[in-house]
């Protein structure tokens, strides 16, 4: 074996192994019974404990880096998004060192720089290294293969673990908390959804119903959940799904016009009543599945003015990428220190908080370049870079109400830089690594 697939074959492995860890890191072995809340550094709320998934990222990062650092066969970034991520990460350091100096005195400083590596770790490795040296056809079919075999997983040992499965009435599954379980099952639902319009089989002969019921309980995961925002993300991915994958089957294209019909006719006959539903909702005056009602609009307002209160404390600095965990101390941080109620849960009024005006006018930026970039992706003939594409278009109102992305031990964060770094790819015509790369998911063969 040559040197250069043995390296290949340590990119792939490493790369895997991240993959993976996003959404091993937050499962919950609690439904065992024999497995403690916690024993340090090695078990935490039933599950990895954060040391061991930082820790284990970290050596694996060090490895990606020597390569990508080494290796001359990367795919390109386009010039835009190399510029807005570097100049991103120079912020951020500058800001820090303020924080540190003017703002955050009396907080460690050891901490306040590790905060600043974890997030530089972020970016550089998922929304540069990775997206460089793992094609994104490997990083679709692995991301979808794990997602799916969790979150079905855990629907089908309902019936088993039902006391388990549950969390305040919304569905955990397999994992920790209720947004793990958002968000793997949304990233479930997209990656596993281009795999109805495949025209090649499954190992199973007959498949078409198989991945119909897959999506259909995929779906009922997403909805279990009771997240308003989940239910949209899945609904934006259906309608524009439907036409964007395209099919010489008739089949397909008889499901293609059904879906079309079925949603003109209820469009018409339900169309507001289901409106006022979605109001009642949202305003809190009905509940949404099992959840108890709650005044979304109002809930999010009282975040975003708290957020923006902590905001004018340090407008021109911000309080810094740690500052759900700093409190005065300088012994360092707890991981359960954390506290959600300090999260202004605005992606612009939380990246103010952080790093003050000037990282406020880089997350308006960045939202921009993510809206030009779903655009890009879905404007691609690849249907992998289609499928990325959406998975961006179907999250821009979750931006809005989501945090800034700088979390090393972040499921969605994780994904959220993987899907800007391939949407971030210099996709030029004469692109050797992009023909190289030209075989798509939906010709490729799925295996679950």
């Amino acid at each position: 074996m040559n040197s250069s697939l043995k390296v290949k074959r340590l990119i792939d492995l490493c790369c895997i192994t991240l993959i993976a860890l996003i959404f091993l890191c937050k499962v919950s072995l609690k439904w065992m019974k024999i497995i403690p809340y916690s024993i340090p550094p090695v078990i935490f709320q039933y599950g990895l404990h954060p040391y061991i998934n930082f820790g284990l990222q970290f050596v694996i990062a060090l490895i990606l880096i020597f390569i990508w650092v080494k290796t001359k066969e990367k795919t390109p970034l386009s010039p835009i998004y190399k510029g807005y991520i570097y100049s991103l990460l120079l912020l951020l350091s500058v800001q820090t060192m303020f924080q540190i100096t003017l703002v955050n005195v009396g907080n460690s400083v050891l901490i306040q720089i590790a905060g600043l590596g974890m997030a530089v770790l972020l970016i550089l490795v998922y929304g540069i290294i990775i997206p460089q040296l793992f094609p994104l056809k490997k990083f679709i079919f692995y991301t979808m293969k794990i997602s799916v075999m969790l979150v079905i997983g855990s629907a089908l040992n309902l019936p088993l673990f039902f006391g388990e499965m549950f969390r305040g009435g919304r569905f955990v599954g397999f994992f920790k908390h209720i947004p793990h379980m958002v968000t793997a099952s949304t990233v479930a639902f997209i990656f596993f959804f281009p795999a109805l319009f495949s025209e090649n089989k499954w190992t199973l002969r007959n498949n078409t119903p198989l991945k119909l019921f897959a999506i259909l309980l995929l779906a009922v995961t997403v909805l279990l959940t009771s997240t308003k925002a989940a239910f949209g993300t899945i609904a934006i991915t259906a309608f524009v799904g439907v036409f964007l994958f395209g099919s010489k089957k008739r089949a397909v294209r008889l499901f293609k016009f059904a879906a079309l019909s079925t949603f003109l006719v209820s469009t018409l006959l339900i169309g507001a009543p289901t409106g006022e539903f979605m109001y009642d909702v949202t305003t809190g005056k009905t509940s949404f599945g099992m959840r108890k009602a709650q005044d979304g609009v109002s809930t999010r307002m009282e975040e975003v003015t708290r957020g923006w209160s902590m905001f004018e404390r340090s407008p021109y600095f911000g309080l810094g990428l740690l500052y759900k965990f700093l409190n005065n101390r300088e012994e360092g941080i707890e991981v359960e220190s954390y506290n959600s109620f300090k999260d202004p849960h605005n992606l612009f009024v939380s990246a103010a908080v952080i790093g003050g005006y000037p990282l406020f006018v880089y997350a308006i930026l960045g939202y921009l370049l993510m809206i030009a970039g779903a655009i890009k992706g879905l404007n691609q003939s690849d249907p992998n870079r289609q499928l990325i594409g959406l998975f961006l278009l179907s999250h821009l109102p979750v931006f809005v109400i989501y945090h800034a992305h700088f979390s090393l031990g972040g499921m969605a964060d994780r994904i959220y830089w993987l899907v800007f770094g391939y949407l971030g790819q210099y996709w030029g015509k004469s692109d050797e690594i992009n023909r190289a790369d030209s075989s798509t998911l939906i010709k490729s063969e799925i295996v679950i």
